[in-house]
């Protein structure tokens, strides 16, 4: 499996505070069946952790990395980011001071819960105008994906990709997001399911939970496609 959002990155956000708290979820990961995880520190956030393409950025992923192997952990680390869309976004993207999921055509995105939908439009467009596919983060999470799942019916008609959590699907994000989740994976709607992990213990990123609820709970749901072949297409940068 590959786990297309996880913020493992040590130091960098909200997830991972120390080097030991990857090496943990990496093994957590790892023993769950994930072999590679997409690294997405929080970008374009209000904090001063701001998470633009650099150099340092770069070398984060690369010291993981090595770490992983120096340690044993069968996880390869793919680079990418978590982007909140919001007023600076079009200046920074044009900038090209995002980094995308695996150096590919494809942009992790979120947004606030109560974002307006005709700004949400107006962004992805604005990625779609720079030759890049939006990958809209939990879009089961967005007030307005609850309330009209219509909406996210059009985004995939458009192009988009949507990445449901995992955790959203076991419950633990709220009601709300467990029903928008299983109304967007049964209407066929998801291309990706990934972890959001920040965390070994809560918000963590073994998948083993995951593979028996939608065994129970959604069994018309490949998991294959959703947890392995869409995001191994987005890794190598191959249309969808």
């Amino acid at each position: 499996m590959l786990d297309l959002h996880c913020h493992i990155l040590p130091g960098l956000d909200d997830g991972a505070e120390t080097l030991g708290v990857s090496l943990e979820m990496a093994a957590a990961a790892a023993s769950s069946g994930v072999e590679y995880i997409f690294a997405t520190p929080h970008c374009n956030t209000h904090d001063a952790r701001k998470n633009y393409r650099s150099p340092e950025l770069i070398a984060s992923y690369r010291r993981l990395q090595s770490t992983l192997d120096e340690n044993g952990i069968p996880i390869r680390i793919l680079s990418g980011a978590e982007i909140l869309a919001r007023g600076n976004f079009e200046a920074h993207l044009e900038a090209d001071d995002f980094m995308t999921l695996n150096a590919s055509r494809y942009l992790l995105l979120e947004f606030y819960f109560d974002e307006d939908p005709a700004y949400m439009e107006h962004c992805f467009r604005a990625v779609e105008n720079a030759s890049m596919v939006p990958v809209v983060a939990h879009p089961e999470r967005y007030d307005c994906v609850q309330r009209s799942p219509e909406l996210a019916e059009l985004w995939v008609a458009r192009g988009r990709v949507l990445q449901v959590n995992k955790g959203s699907i076991l419950g633990e994000l709220g009601e709300d997001a467990y029903l928008s989740a299983a109304v967007l994976l049964r209407r066929g709607l998801v291309s990706v399911i990934a972890s959001d992990a920040h965390h070994f213990y809560y918000r963590n990123p073994h998948m083993g939970a995951l593979l028996e609820a939608l065994d129970r709970r959604f069994p018309e749901v490949d998991p294959e496609h959703l947890l392995r072949t869409v995001p191994m297409k987005i890794a190598k940068d191959q249309p969808l």
